[in-house]
């Protein structure tokens, strides 16, 4: 989401600077700055909505209505947060503000345009949210703020970088940078759209893969070894795995673990890491560990030995 974003973002810069340099447009210049905060807000909206409708696997209608109405919310919180940053500016001396350096359309520096920054920022994070009915608030209202002022300190960086200024790379930063923070702190990949699966890297039933969700999404232990009738992974005995080696459970919360059934060696291996779940007899229940996707186990003694593989694959692949 962070990259599809920050697409968008540079995507809603190019409109914006086409419109500025090939179009002529007939407004006031006093308008700019409402009008590239509202369409950047609005753009990165319409991508996190409209990404999230393809994830999701929405219909074209479900998809429609909620990418106008939060790109619409967006544009309309952006253009109305900037005007009443604007005239907090002439009313208060924030920032040691003058009156004619406010509506000088052709001063540009970030100090007097860091709370439009974020307040737009703010916009691009809460109209999500109103789609998404509150879930995930802190996110939304936090990542939305942090975006914003990200893309402002990049605008003021690249503008100011090198000899003289260059406005053309400021906004193309802005929007990139903005896109970015959104797409990676308000709302990413769900976990509630992927399932878990054990995938076999054994030679005899290599690529044989099972899921560990239930369909209805209970708690679920899927169980592993060579017991002839009643298990979700089967395992022949040559490879060292016995009549009930290994379990993996999924919880409420999608969490899941492995659980060693056996008193032969059982290793989960991960990254700078190797977990014994070698079951021992003196502790009133097998040893688990949390697992995550990419995670092997490893089954057997290495003479006789199998390897399976948790992966998360999306809930679709089922």
């Amino acid at each position: 989401m962070a990259f599809w974003c920050a697409a968008w973002g540079l995507a809603g810069w190019a409109c914006v600077l086409t419109v500025f340099v090939k179009l002529s447009p007939s407004w006031h210049p006093a308008l700019d700055g409402s009008i590239v905060m509202s369409v950047m807000a609005g753009t990165i909206t319409f991508a996190s909505i409209s990404g999230e409708a393809t994830l999701r696997r929405r219909s074209v209608w479900s998809s429609s209505w909620r990418v106008v109405l939060a790109t619409a919310l967006a544009v309309g919180l952006a253009m109305a947060s900037y005007w009443l940053w604007t005239a907090a500016l002439n009313l208060l001396p924030l920032f040691g503000a003058r009156a004619e350096d406010v509506s000088d359309v052709s001063l540009v520096t970030l100090r007097f345009r860091v709370g439009a920054f974020a307040l737009a920022g703010l916009a691009s994070g809460i109209s999500p949210l109103v789609l998404r009915k509150g879930s995930g608030w802190f996110h939304h209202v936090v990542g939305g703020t942090t975006a914003g002022l990200a893309a402002g300190c990049a605008w003021h960086a690249l503008n100011f970088a090198g000899h003289g200024s260059d406005l053309f790379w400021a906004g193309a930063g802005m929007g990139a940078v903005w896109g970015f923070f959104h797409g990676l702190l308000c709302w990413g990949l769900p976990d509630e759209l992927y399932a878990g699966w054990l995938r076999v890297l054994s030679w005899n039933r290599y690529s044989r893969r099972i899921p560990i969700d239930a369909h209805d999404g209970v708690p679920t232990e899927r169980f592993v070894g060579h017991f002839t009738r009643g298990l979700d992974l089967f395992l022949p005995a040559e490879d060292g795995v016995m009549e009930m080696h290994l379990s993996v459970v999924v919880d409420e919360n999608q969490k899941y673990s492995a659980r060693g059934l056996s008193l032969q060696p059982t290793r989960v291996i991960r990254f700078l890491e190797r977990v014994n779940l070698q079951y021992d007899a003196r502790r009133p229940a097998p040893l688990q560990t949390r697992i995550d996707s990419g995670d092997r186990i490893e089954i057997g003694d290495g003479v006789s030995q199998a390897e399976v593989e948790f992966i998360m694959l999306p809930k679709e692949e089922r």
